[in-house]
């Protein structure tokens, strides 16, 4: 399997386990326990967010996805996209409506599918803008998108396990 075959792999298994977290009550996707955290929405959000950023301001070197229309179409803060946000803020953050947070998740996705579509192996040595200096494209990828995001999932896990729900992707494996 080429490198860019094992992250595309990759990513469709992150992605089935943040769409499957999508699933839910607003009071299920919305929950923070008393002791603090993110709720199912911020990590929705924030995943989503960050890869329209690698992806598209980083590697592509254009305009992201969100805009001030997604921001109102999902009820999702506008500016930022979590990292380095406080507690109290990251507890704010509400998807009011999932039906549009899932397009524009799915407008990210194909924009990754078809950067996956297009670059070779070697393109993933390419350097690319980091917040401090340059990486490789597939560093910006496993760390920021893969690693990242597989933490959220847990941290998913976490809170659905807290309410009663099934973890992410219960029926994966199973036969």
């Amino acid at each position: 399997m080429s490198r860019v075959e094992h992250i595309k792999w990759s990513l469709a298994f992150v992605h089935r386990a943040l769409r499957d977290a999508c699933n839910g009550t607003n009071e299920q996707i919305h929950f923070v326990p008393d002791f603090g955290s993110h709720s199912i929405a911020w990590c929705l959000w924030h995943t989503t967010r960050v890869e329209d950023m690698i992806v598209n301001v980083r590697i592509k070197e254009t305009d992201p996805i969100w805009s001030e229309e997604w921001a109102k179409k999902t009820g999702l803060p506008f500016d930022g996209n979590g990292n380095g946000q406080s507690d109290d803020d990251a507890q704010k953050v509400t998807i009011s409506s999932m039906e549009n947070f899932i397009q524009y998740q799915e407008l990210v996705w194909q924009s990754t599918a078809d950067l996956l579509e297009s670059i070779t192996d070697a393109d993933l040595s390419k350097e690319v803008k980091a917040r401090t200096g340059t990486e490789q494209i597939d560093e910006s990828i496993s760390l920021h998108m893969l690693g990242h995001f597989n933490g959220h999932r847990g941290e998913m896990n976490f809170l659905r396990g807290m309410q009663g729900m099934d973890p992410l992707l219960v029926r994966e494996g199973t036969h």
